[in-house]
């Protein structure tokens, strides 16, 4: 790296810094929690402390993204008609966002689902390890039946937050074999939020609970839509379809830039919500 990229990187890094306080300050943290939570960016080794949690993790720049996406961003905040929703976590990783919908709602009853064994270890290590009440973790990677399927993992960042059931999502990818099994049937009652990140496979699981009539208990969702994965062609108007047909409006997120390109994928945030009569 020469001196003009070395002080381009550093820039970049004091920019991102100045956004973090800012988005901190905005969604009224109080002065310690935001010294916790920019502090925790600096962690080093493989865990930090945040917010009264202790949190391991495997990947350090995964940790960080999920960081500020969940706990800076607020991606996934939300306003239940209860004290203690029922959340699905889907895509748990190693459990960010199931500690940030506890801290939103200690009450919350959530199931969590990851399909990495190795994640899913550090998952359950992080939800035990801060007593966390009423939380299950399922090693399950999320289909339309029940069985095993492989799995594509980073080779040179066990725990990274690039894994997906489709083999060009990553190309230094390593090949597991997890279990398979349906979202239905883990719904039996109303569920106040339904986040789904599981890389790929959302057609699969929205299809699910729509082919079982399960969807009719879910209330919203918060969706990691991954537009174009590994050059598929583009499906989203199907998917979105799928939402207006059982009753859902929504709000999309994404970013390209420049808007112009063309053939690369893109990942978009989906807001689902029951439509108002």
């Amino acid at each position: 790296m020469n001196i003009s990229e070395s002080f381009s990187v550093q820039m970049s890094k004091v920019v991102q810094s100045v956004r973090d306080t800012r988005r901190l300050t905005r969604l009224k943290y109080s002065p310690a929690e935001r010294t916790s939570l920019t502090s925790s960016l600096r962690a080093q080794g493989n865990q930090a402390d945040m917010l009264g949690f202790h949190v391991n993790y495997l990947d350090h720049e995964s940790f960080r993204y999920a960081l500020r996406e969940v706990f800076f961003k607020f991606d996934y905040a939300f306003e239940a008609e209860t004290d203690s929703p029922t959340i699905l976590d889907c895509g748990a990783n190693i459990g960010l966002t199931t500690l940030f919908f506890k801290r939103l709602y200690p009450k919350a009853r959530i199931s969590c689902f990851e399909a990495a064994p190795t994640t899913a270890t550090i998952l359950k290590k992080n939800i035990d390890q801060n007593h966390l009440q009423d939380v299950v973790v399922h090693n399950l990677m999320l289909s339309t039946s029940d069985g095993e399927r492989p799995f594509y993992i980073d080779a040179s960042a066990p725990g990274s937050l690039r894994m997906s059931g489709v083999p060009g999502f990553i190309s230094n990818h390593r090949e597991i074999l997890v279990k398979t099994g349906k979202l239905s049937d883990y719904v039996d009652g109303p569920v106040d939020l339904l986040k789904l990140d599981v890389e790929g496979a959302e057609f699969e699981v929205l299809g699910d609970l729509k082919s079982s009539g399960k969807i009719a208990h879910i209330r919203r969702m918060v969706i990691e839509y991954h537009h174009r994965i590994d050059g598929q062609t583009s499906r989203l108007a199907g998917f979105l379809g799928m939402l207006e047909a059982e009753g859902f409006d929504y709000q999309i997120s994404g970013d390209c830039h420049p808007i112009t390109q063309q053939n690369v994928s893109q990942n978009f945030l989906i807001g689902a919500y029951r439509r108002s009569n």
